[in-house]
């Protein structure tokens, strides 16, 4: 199992190189291949989408500072 804290540890250590960590979006396809069809799962589905695009601009601005 990937440790990001023990890859944080070990980066002091080895060449300096791009650490990347991808993204596997599979359970985002299989989560969109059937909507629910009940009105309040509907509404906690798109509550939990909202969050996540919170998310992902919090992810970009991390990485932003990162990079700067």
């Amino acid at each position: 199992m990937f440790s990001v804290f023990e890859a944080l540890r070990r980066h002091d250590e080895e060449e300096p190189q791009c650490h990347r960590v991808e993204v596997i979006e599979v359970m985002e396809d299989k989560c969109k291949v059937q909507p629910p069809s009940l009105p309040v799962e509907r509404e906690v589905v798109d509550a939990l989408d909202e969050q996540e695009v919170e998310w992902n601009r919090e992810i970009e601005i991390f990485l932003q500072q990162l990079e700067d």
